[in-house]
Protein backbone atom coordinates (compact mmCIF):
# COMPACT_ATOMS: atom_id res chain seq x y z
CA UNK A 1 0.00 0.00 0.00
CA UNK A 2 1.64 3.65 -0.95
CA UNK A 3 1.65 6.18 1.38
CA UNK A 4 -0.48 8.39 -0.30
CA UNK A 5 -3.37 5.30 -0.09
CA UNK A 6 -2.33 4.97 3.67
CA UNK A 7 -2.80 8.98 4.09
CA UNK A 8 -6.67 8.62 2.04
CA UNK A 9 -7.72 5.42 4.23
CA UNK A 10 -6.63 7.73 7.35
CA UNK A 11 -8.63 10.73 5.90
CA UNK A 12 -11.62 8.29 5.26
CA UNK A 13 -11.59 6.73 8.26
CA UNK A 14 -10.98 3.38 6.30
CA UNK A 15 -11.30 -0.52 8.21
CA UNK A 16 -7.91 -0.87 9.28
CA UNK A 17 -6.67 2.94 9.39
CA UNK A 18 -5.00 4.67 12.76
CA UNK A 19 -8.55 7.17 12.61
CA UNK A 20 -11.02 3.75 12.04
CA UNK A 21 -9.46 2.62 15.42
CA UNK A 22 -9.13 5.48 17.38
CA UNK A 23 -12.60 7.35 15.79
CA UNK A 24 -14.85 4.44 15.39
CA UNK A 25 -13.64 1.78 17.77
CA UNK A 26 -11.95 4.35 20.55
CA UNK A 27 -8.85 2.53 20.35
CA UNK A 28 -5.11 3.51 19.89
CA UNK A 29 -3.61 1.06 17.42
CA UNK A 30 -0.12 1.24 17.35
CA UNK A 31 0.68 -0.79 13.87
CA UNK A 32 -1.71 1.90 11.94
CA UNK A 33 -0.40 4.63 14.00
CA UNK A 34 3.29 3.64 12.56
CA UNK A 35 1.84 3.30 9.02
CA UNK A 36 0.23 6.56 9.69
CA UNK A 37 3.22 8.32 10.12
CA UNK A 38 5.82 6.50 8.26
CA UNK A 39 2.99 7.52 5.34
CA UNK A 40 3.62 11.19 6.30
CA UNK A 41 7.60 10.80 6.27
CA UNK A 42 7.71 9.04 2.49
CA UNK A 43 5.09 11.73 1.63
CA UNK A 44 7.43 14.18 2.69
CA UNK A 45 10.25 13.16 0.57
CA UNK A 46 8.50 12.17 -2.55
CA UNK A 47 7.97 14.77 -5.99
CA UNK A 48 4.37 15.02 -5.86
CA UNK A 49 1.81 18.36 -5.37
CA UNK A 50 1.56 20.13 -1.95
CA UNK A 51 -2.01 20.85 -2.01
CA UNK A 52 -4.35 18.24 -1.46
CA UNK A 53 -1.72 16.08 0.72
CA UNK A 54 -0.94 19.10 2.76
CA UNK A 55 -5.07 19.40 3.45
CA UNK A 56 -5.39 15.58 4.03
CA UNK A 57 -2.48 15.46 6.51
CA UNK A 58 -3.93 18.27 8.18
CA UNK A 59 -7.51 17.18 8.63
CA UNK A 60 -5.78 13.54 10.35
CA UNK A 61 -3.47 15.47 12.11
CA UNK A 62 -6.39 17.85 13.56
CA UNK A 63 -8.84 14.91 13.88
CA UNK A 64 -5.93 12.54 16.10
CA UNK A 65 -5.79 15.53 18.03
CA UNK A 66 -9.77 16.39 18.48
CA UNK A 67 -9.77 12.55 19.94
CA UNK A 68 -7.06 12.63 22.41
CA UNK A 69 -8.78 16.10 23.79
CA UNK A 70 -12.56 14.44 23.56
CA UNK A 71 -10.46 11.50 25.75
CA UNK A 72 -9.39 13.76 28.69
CA UNK A 73 -12.33 15.97 28.17
CA UNK A 74 -14.13 15.01 31.94
CA UNK A 75 -17.25 16.23 30.09
CA UNK A 76 -17.07 14.36 27.04
CA UNK A 77 -18.33 10.46 26.82
CA UNK A 78 -15.34 9.57 23.90
CA UNK A 79 -12.66 7.61 25.89
CA UNK A 80 -9.67 5.49 23.70
CA UNK A 81 -9.83 2.10 25.58
CA UNK A 82 -6.39 1.10 25.32
CA UNK A 83 -4.27 4.52 25.07
CA UNK A 84 -0.40 3.35 25.39
CA UNK A 85 0.96 5.23 28.50
CA UNK A 86 3.75 6.60 26.05
CA UNK A 87 0.88 8.07 23.83
CA UNK A 88 2.48 11.35 24.47
CA UNK A 89 5.84 10.05 22.88
CA UNK A 90 3.88 8.63 19.96
CA UNK A 91 2.64 12.02 19.08
CA UNK A 92 5.27 13.41 19.63
CA UNK A 93 6.76 11.27 16.50
CA UNK A 94 3.52 12.33 14.67
CA UNK A 95 4.34 15.92 15.19
CA UNK A 96 8.01 15.80 14.30
CA UNK A 97 6.95 13.77 10.77
CA UNK A 98 3.89 16.25 9.96
CA UNK A 99 6.60 19.01 11.00
CA UNK A 100 8.96 17.77 8.97
CA UNK A 101 6.74 17.44 6.07
CA UNK A 102 6.00 20.87 5.91
CA UNK A 103 9.48 22.03 6.31
CA UNK A 104 10.71 20.15 3.36
CA UNK A 105 7.57 21.69 1.11
CA UNK A 106 6.99 24.66 2.28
Amino acid sequence: MSAKDILEDNVNAKNGSFLHYLHNKSEFNVDSFKKLYAAIRVLADEEVGISRVAQDINYVYGQILKCLLFHFDENDEFKINNLPENYSKLIEYLDKSVEYYFKTRI
